[in-house]
């Protein structure tokens, strides 16, 4: 938010030396005031000034400083009045009216900040500490920086994760003891050294040692401890909201968890359509397609575009080999051409493109988990003047991690809870993230029906408008929206082993020139195989048609995990630094 503000503030200061005949006109009221019954431009600046006495003559004070700091480029303030034929005077008064919307857009942004913490139930102006999506009480003493750290009241924190703190054991003065959950942790009053030990375990040793950045102090009567030890040491990830002034706890597992108590009917989906791979076992995926694309035509005759899709896929925990075919009908090529290089491209351009489509319709790729990747396909050689060329990939071991996840483990909270940044306040309002919010009135366990062993969902226009209730619609809007919409309607059954069936089925009228359409689709899933069909028809313009098949199996077959013996790997940036 504050990098938009920013922003917005600068394109603001450049439409303003871009046209400085927009500055006033010869009538306008001076910054002093607006004369009696004319308020044709007495602005939200020059009521701030009004409102806050002396200031004025404090940002007269600093204009030259906000000048040289915010918009000066290479021009002094000599040169930007000559240039613009502006008076000291004028100058002064324009560089407070910048100030003064400079401190207006910061004032606007503590407001909206402030609104939203306090609904998320944290103080404005207070340093607050929020675990998993909730602020912590405070209900005395409270958070503070100390040299460039967050440090808490230990009670109040530990108390809120369920904890308890014993203070002064065994006769040691300045020693606190914490429990929280399964671990004691201990530390020392004025020391930077902790200690996590887990109750149960036998050899007495502590099982985590931490270095402190900020020694624990008393103030106050409480004891303060830097926040980021006391979440780290008890396995939160922690995080930094400068915006919102609040660190942030974040147990992604527990929040998981919280979340999928609402998604056991789509977690028994996701739990059928990904595939667990075990170690040792081999895996094929077997991938069919085909579209159909015809566009209307009353003069000359309808045109029909096709494209085939074949792909098949060996994988096991290690690596996985894949070869693709794309291929265009010739038409569609000719069409795919002058509609990507609008009839304007050089020789080069469109041997290039050519080349790639070519390489599309014979693709073949290697990636392990390691991250390393290699592309190959028969174009490459002949582009090369060589035969078994492959394009060496280093992808990175987390996207390797990742691509290699067992997807069948994965669950609807374990994806939520993976696409929370934990330096941001707003993405954990509460337990329910805005995703998982849209996701539990989507398809939350209260939305289904359940008869016969058989969970159903059907969403109609009426369910789609009501996710936007808190967006300030208005009933003109909604009668719009409704007018838009002939036909609207989505419905899922998952049977108790997770399998499931979705049918589609959408039309619109005509309105403001657009014209309608009709979109129907289906598809069902069950054990990792899948089926997929749909139709879009533009009235008067064309209609498309796509299948999609998926079919799994164990197979004996090893993927490939590097190129074949004797081939000639390049580095991309070869290709295009030669």
């Amino acid at each position: 938010m504050k990098k938009l503000l920013a922003f917005l503030l600068s394109a603001a200061m450049a439409l303003t030396l871009a046209i400085p005949a927009m500055a006033a006109p010869e009538d306008a009221v001076p910054i002093s005031g607006a004369p009696d019954g004319d308020f044709s431009w007495y602005t939200a600046e020059q009521a701030y000034l009004d409102a806050h006495p002396g200031l004025e003559e404090q940002l007269r004070a600093s204009a030259y400083d906000f000048f040289a700091r915010e918009v000066a480029g290479s021009m002094s303030p000599e040169e930007y009045m000559a240039y613009f034929e502006m008076t000291e005077e004028e100058f002064l008064d324009e560089m407070v009216l910048w100030q003064v919307s400079a401190l207006l857009e910061a004032e606007e942004e503590r407001s909206w900040v402030d609104a939203i913490k306090t609904a998320l139930g944290g103080v404005p102006g207070q340093i607050g500490v929020m675990v998993n999506g909730e602020y912590v009480k405070f209900p005395d003493a409270v958070p503070e920086v100390t040299g460039g750290r967050t440090m808490v009241p230990v009670r109040a924190i530990v108390e809120a994760l369920g904890g308890e703190v014993d203070y002064e054991y065994a006769g040691q003065k300045n020693e606190v003891r914490l429990f929280i959950d399964k671990y004691t942790i201990n530390f020392t009053i004025g020391g930077t050294t902790a200690v996590r030990h887990t109750r149960g375990t036998d050899t007495g040793e502590p099982d985590e040692t931490i270095e402190m950045d900020c020694a624990p102090y008393i103030k106050g009567g409480r004891t303060y401890v830097p926040v980021r030890f006391l979440g780290e040491i008890l396995g939160y990830e922690v995080g930094w909201d400068g915006q919102f002034q609040t660190a942030v706890l974040l147990d992604r597992d527990e929040l998981a968890a919280r979340y999928d108590e609402h998604f056991t009917i789509m977690n028994r989906v996701q739990a059928n359509r990904g595939l667990t791979m075990e170690e040792g076992k081999n895996y094929k995926a077997d991938v069919k397609g085909n579209l159909t694309v015809t566009a209307f035509d009353t003069l000359n005759g309808n045109q029909t575009y096709k494209a085939d899709l074949s792909a098949s896929q060996i994988l096991n925990s290690e690596a996985a080999n894949a070869k693709l075919s794309l291929k265009l009908s010739d038409n569609a090529r000719a069409g795919l051409e002058k509609l990507m290089l609008g009839g304007y491209s050089t020789p080069e351009d469109t041997e290039l493109f050519h080349t790639l489509l070519d390489i599309l319709e014979d693709l073949e790729f290697i990636v392990t988990e390691k991250g390393l990747g290699w592309l190959h396909a028969a174009a490459l050689d002949e582009a090369a003047g060589e035969k078994n060329v492959w394009l060496g990939l280093d992808l990175g071991a987390e996207w390797g991690q990742l691509a290699f996840a067992q997807t069948g483990d994965a669950t609807m909270g374990s994806v939520l809870a993976a696409m929370i940044d934990v330096d941001s306040v707003e993405s954990l309002p509460t337990a329910v993230s805005p995703a998982a919010q849209l996701l539990y009135e989507l398809y939350g366990d209260h939305r289904f029906t359940t008869s016969g062993g058989v969970s159903t969902r059907t969403i109609g226009l009426d369910d789609l408008l009501a996710l936007y209730k808190d967006m300030g619609l208005t009933e003109a809007d909604l009668a719009e929206a409704k007018a838009a919409f002939q036909e609207f309607s989505i419905t899922m059954k998952v049977d108790s082993k997770g399998g499931v069936t979705m049918a589609c089925a959408m039309q619109t009228a005509a309105l403001d020139g657009v014209p309608g359409l009709k979109l129907t689709m289906d598809v069902k899933q069950d054990s990792g195989n899948a089926a997929i069909s749909m139709t879009l028809h533009i009235a008067n313009i064309g209609e498309g048609r796509l299948t999609l098949t998926q079919t799994w199996s164990t197979t004996s077959e090893k993927p490939q995990d590097q190129p074949p013996e004797g081939a000639i790997v390049v580095d991309p940036a070869e290709l295009l630094n030669p």
